[in-house]
């Protein structure tokens, strides 16, 4: 083949987004909404009960080490956790679990990915609500104290490196860190979600 008869890069790339778009185009059959609807009931379900179970053995932790500090700027810190794992532990069994007797699949899905999307961006707000107890905690030094006091209750010795470890700022950095990589994440799933009722909407006609 010539170079004169091979089609252009861009032509080539042209005709590939259009048959993509002309495939995400296709609607969605019956059979295929009802099967993502079972998919969605099930992740839902399963999505509810293991956030119900973390964050409620995260407040269970917490309201343990409430009734076992003794400062009270660490008590405070604290309980500001254990509310805010309590408030999650609540806010996470909201939300369309089943499809109902009286709405299509197609209503479920969409109600179920506006929630999905809705509570990515909630979760992300939520974690500001950490920074207050977690900086107050650390710069009266409960964080620090209560860390130290677990680790001389393992056994582990003052001279380890773990023990050096936990004293220094490393922990607050990581932590910092993690919610960063948290918000992100959130960020991203909530963009999924925005993708898939997309989707969903360009391929139903109800």
């Amino acid at each position: 083949m010539n170079d004169s008869e091979r089609p252009a890069p861009d032509r080539v790339w042209q005709s590939i987004l259009g048959k993509e778009e002309e495939r995400m185009d296709i609607p969605f059959t019956p059979d295929q909404l009802f099967a993502m609807a079972r998919s969605r009931e099930r992740e839902n379900l399963w999505g509810q009960r293991i956030g119900f179970i973390l964050f409620t053995g995260l407040a269970g932790v917490l309201a343990y080490n409430v009734i076992s500090v003794h400062q009270i700027w660490s008590r405070l810190s604290l309980t500001w956790l254990f509310a805010w794992s309590c408030l999650l532990a609540w806010w996470v069994g909201r939300g369309p679990r089943r499809v109902n007797p009286t709405e299509s699949c197609t209503s479920f899905l969409r109600r179920s990915y506006e929630s999905k999307r809705a509570g990515f961006l909630a979760l992300r707000r939520y974690l500001f609500l950490l920074i207050p107890p977690l900086l107050a905690s650390w710069f009266t030094g409960g964080a620090r104290a209560l860390r130290l006091s677990r680790l001389r209750a393992l056994g582990v010795e003052p001279s380890s490196r773990l023990y050096e470890f936990s004293s220094g700022p490393w922990p607050l950095i990581i932590l910092l860190v993690s919610l960063v990589l948290a918000w992100l994440a959130f960020g991203l799933a909530a963009k999924k979600a925005e993708r898939e009722l997309d989707e969903l909407r360009r391929r139903t006609q109800e």
